[in-house]
């Protein structure tokens, strides 16, 4: 993909302004990368997806996460120790989806290398329901390493582009959101994700992870 813009976001919009302006993006249909994190911490939805009991509760929202719904699928995801990455590529000729979504996932791997980590990829799993928690589930397009998720993404087609969206847990949760999550919800995270910072050598932090994937793209990017 020969994108002309490639942007590093650490201008700490609010979690429904990063989703609008993904979305305005692959309206665009302009070639894009960019990288973002999220102040303050929040919950995403799926497109259109139901959320669970606990969820859709008001009290959580005490701590001052924010809910918002992503324009593209996959499970609900946590935010706010992580980097997140959108990809808009427009729909012409010779641009294949899964090859889009495929080079987001080698670009995921390679960020690990840099790292000392070796990670795999998945690109088609065995799930055939709608995945709940995007790190606790196996799905298409995810990241692991030593067989724990640290990374997945998701695709969606606009009238004359492709966006891809996803994230990689790059520190623990933050302490007041993963007090705010149901137990059994903390219990699944523990035992099938894993933070990057837990297994790379050496200090870790999400504005330095978002410079080195944004570094990633460089030869794409031109």
């Amino acid at each position: 993909m020969n994108a002309q813009r490639l942007l590093v976001d650490e201008s700490n919009l609010s979690a429904a302004a990063h989703m609008i302006l993904d979305e305005r993006l692959a309206l665009e249909a302009k070639p894009t990368v960019r990288c973002f994190t999220w102040s303050p911490p929040a919950i995403s939805l799926g497109f259109k997806q139901e959320p669970p009991v606990w969820l859709a509760a008001s009290g959580w929202r005490s701590g001052g996460f924010e809910l918002v719904e992503r324009p593209t699928g996959g499970g609900i995801a946590f935010h706010g120790s992580d980097v997140s990455i959108s990809v808009v590529a427009p729909r012409r000729a010779g641009v294949s989806p899964h090859a889009l979504v495929s080079e987001v996932c080698d670009s995921v791997t390679r960020l690990c290398r840099a790292y000392g980590l070796e990670a795999t990829t998945d690109l088609v799993s065995g799930q055939t329901s709608r995945v709940t928690y995007c790190l606790t589930q196996s799905s298409p397009y995810a990241v692991f390493v030593y067989g724990r998720k640290v990374a997945g993404f998701a695709l969606r087609r606009f009238p004359d582009s492709w966006l891809v969206q996803g994230s990689l847990l790059v520190r623990p949760l933050p302490t007041a959101l993963a007090g705010a999550l149901p137990q059994d919800v903390r219990d699944q995270l523990a035992k099938r994700a894993v933070p990057l910072s837990a297994l790379a050598v050496g200090w870790v932090d999400e504005a330095e992870v978002a410079q080195r994937w944004a570094s990633e793209w460089q030869e794409v990017v031109g």
